[in-house]
């Protein structure tokens, strides 16, 4: 039946249509594979936009630094260092723009010129050929070969017209008075950052920001299109103006560096500064540096605040302050000094010379270590340390300079008798030559402690005033108590170890020290190795100045008043009528006519400064020299200008002059080549 009906619907006119089951899989299949095919497709477009956002959006800022460094080279330029100036505006560092070599390795490398180009400048540049072939087969663009050439080597470099070498223009810094303060200004590195000094101090200031400079190049570093520097004025650093007087420090060094040959010693230190103000108006440290040959042999510490020592009998001021501020002794009583020699425990204090009873003012004139025991033995130990920490030892000052270090003072528990003895007069205890003038000002300043510092203004190239000087003060001892130490300071001068030092004119004040030194080898205190100092202040009533002394290790003869006190003397004189202070004392016949030939005394009340005449510093920090010309300049510096104008008739030397008054500053310096012109910055105090 079923083969019947089979055959029955076979023989059928529509016997060929396709069957239903088979037409619905076809259809099904059909839409299957295009959705599958727009799956994909939507897949690849998804991955499509994916990596679009990320090389367009996400990694845009690094692919697009990547391709830059392919054909841009950014070329770092040090910024143009501020000034150092001293107080009358001259400058103690300055910037000048030197050249300096550098090649494109990369080209070199490329075209096969490395070795040739090496040994064409090596003797150029007094560069070791080796050396040259090392830094250009490091295939940069931009390798300096040397960094402040010399004149001479930057022509002997443009005559070889060397491809892929060039000589670009950099600021270098340049120290126009050489040694002058070396220790005290420091020095600036190869890339304008402060190494030591006020360099250092005042880097971010003076330093600026650096400006980069893009050029295009091609594949091979060879430059396609540069642009020029454009405005880099916002980069330069900042002018520091300095509390220091460039005459002061003159004659101070002068006269350290004399006493120092003098007394064949092993150093000097000295500080002179303003009572008033605690501005630094010299500071000198022997040996000294010249910071524009920084790596030379010598000393380049500034030891007035790096070096703390014993600092003797200077400190016998405040061991007697300590017992005067409570009462517990008077002025004009009475004390047996033991004819030079007293048993303390198991130690034996000596005096430099037998002597018997003397009043307290004469304890300190006579600079007894016995008496001046005794007298802190009534104060106590306590009161003792506890003046000394209030006159600022044991602890910084705070300058603004760096490296300055604390000294010490025993601690109480560690003063017992003998102890206590030596630190009032200045052993066993260490203080550094800032700590002990600080101190002294203090008594010269009617009791009031003024933080010192040698930083007064900081402003802009247009001279706009970015920071000043903040005063920072405390009172230590009462005006009245401050009164009667400059009394017996006085009668030090006047009948005491310093009756041999004369200021022409002037009342002063002050204390001799003479201390023992320790051995290093033994590690006792030694029988011929002494710190000899001295200081004071004058005029005793209205000081003005403040200076200390001290000379390292002289030979011979070691008393303070006979090796520190000529240095004081012989700058006093000189700063004291360079600032025009006016005389309390009367001038005798005698001291007049030693005064004849020396710098003259500016007046009291000075016109008002000209202003001087701008003169650049000389290209590539060196100077001129006229070749047909023999010899050494001058040194012009404290001269007045007839004086001036008479050794430049002898030396063969035309003069340029601006300012008035005594010569500060000179260009070129001292001992330098002969030039056909020298110009010389004088000025009046002010």
């Amino acid at each position: 039946m079923k083969w019947a009906s089979l055959l029955t619907w076979a023989k059928r006119p529509d016997a060929d249509a396709p069957s239903p089951l088979p037409a619905f899989r076809a259809g099904r299949w059909i839409r299957v594979r295009a959705l599958s095919m727009a799956a994909i497709l939507a897949v690849l477009f998804a991955l499509l936009i994916h990596r679009a956002w990320v090389l367009q959006i996400r990694e845009a800022e690094r692919l697009k630094q990547m391709a830059e460094d392919q054909y841009l080279q950014a070329v770092e330029i040090p910024p143009k260092r501020g000034r150092i100036l001293d107080r009358h505006g001259v400058e103690l560092a300055a910037s000048a723009e030197v050249d300096s070599v550098h090649a494109n390795g990369r080209l070199l490398v490329a075209q096969g010129r490395v070795e040739d180009t090496s040994r064409a400048l090596a003797p150029a540049l007094h560069v070791e050929v080796k050396e040259l072939e090392k830094r250009l087969r490091e295939r940069r663009y931009f390798t300096w070969l040397k960094r402040r050439v010399s004149p001479e080597e930057a022509r002997a470099v443009r005559e070889l017209a060397l491809p892929g070498v060039a000589i670009d223009r950099e600021p270098r810094r340049w120290y126009p008075q050489r040694t002058l303060a070396g220790t005290l200004v420091g020095w600036a590195g190869l890339d304008s950052v402060g190494q030591e000094g006020l360099e250092l101090v005042y880097d971010r200031d003076l330093r600026g920001a650096r400006a980069q400079v893009p050029g295009l190049r091609d594949a091979l570093g060879r430059a396609v299109l540069t642009g020029g520097l454009g405005d880099i004025g916002d980069t330069a650093g900042h002018d520091l103006h300095t509390s220091i007087d460039r005459f002061i420090q003159y004659r101070l060094e002068r006269a350290l560096e004399k006493g120092v040959a003098t007394h064949r010693a092993k150093g000097g230190v000295a500080v002179a500064l303003d009572p008033k103000t605690g501005e630094i108006l010299a500071m000198a440290s022997l040996p000294t540096v010249d910071p524009n040959q920084p790596n030379q042999k010598g000393g380049a510490r500034n030891k007035a605040v790096t070096d703390p020592f014993e600092p003797g009998s200077t400190i016998k001021t405040f061991s007697i302050l300590s017992a005067l501020e409570p009462g517990l002794v008077r002025r004009d009583e009475s004390w047996y000094c033991e004819n030079g020699r007293w048993q303390v425990g198991p130690a034996t204090i000596h005096d430099a010379e037998r002597i018997g009873t003397v009043t307290t003012t004469q304890v300190l004139a006579e600079s007894s270590n016995i008496c001046t025991a005794k007298i802190a033995f009534r104060a106590g130990k306590e009161r003792l340390r506890e003046m000394l920490v209030r006159f600022g030892f044991g602890k910084p000052s705070g300058i603004d300079l760096p490296g300055e270090r604390a000294g010490n003072i025993r601690a109480l528990p560690r003063m017992g008798p003998v102890e206590t003895a030596t630190t009032s007069f200045g052993q066993g205890m260490t203080a550094t030559p800032l700590q002990v003038a600080a101190a002294y000002a203090t008594v010269a300043n009617g009791g009031v402690w003024v933080k010192p510092h040698v930083m007064r203004r900081i402003s802009d190239g247009a001279g706009v005033i970015e920071r000043e000087a903040q005063r920072e003060e405390r009172r230590v001892i009462s005006p009245e108590l401050a009164k009667t130490m400059r009394g017996m300071l006085r009668a030090v001068a006047l009948e005491g170890t310093a009756k041999n030092l004369v200021l022409p004119g002037y009342s002063f004040a002050g204390k001799t020290g003479t201390a023992q030194k320790v051995d290093p080898v033994t590690r006792h205190y030694s029988t011929d190795k002494w710190a000899s100092s001295f200081v004071g202040f004058a005029p005793a009533e209205d000081p003005r100045i403040v200076l200390f002394v001290m000379i390292d290790e002289p030979a011979g003869t070691h008393y303070g008043s006979q090796v520190a006190g000529p240095v004081w003397q012989e700058t006093m004189i000189d700063a004291l009528r360079w600032l025009g202070v006016p005389t309390d004392q009367p001038i005798s016949a005698k001291d007049e006519k030693a005064l004849d030939g020396k710098s003259p005394s500016p007046p009291v009340a000075a016109a008002a400064k000209p202003a001087p005449t701008p003169v650049a510093p000389p290209e590539s920090g060196f100077v001129a020299t006229d070749e047909e010309g023999a010899g050494e300049v001058p040194d012009f510096v404290g001269m007045s200008l007839a004086e001036a104008a008479a050794a430049a008739r002898r030396a063969n030397l035309r003069l340029e002059i601006a300012g008035s008054g005594v010569v500060i500053s000179q260009s070129p310096g001292p001992g330098e080549p002969r030039a056909r012109t020298c110009r010389l910055h004088l000025s009046p105090p002010g």
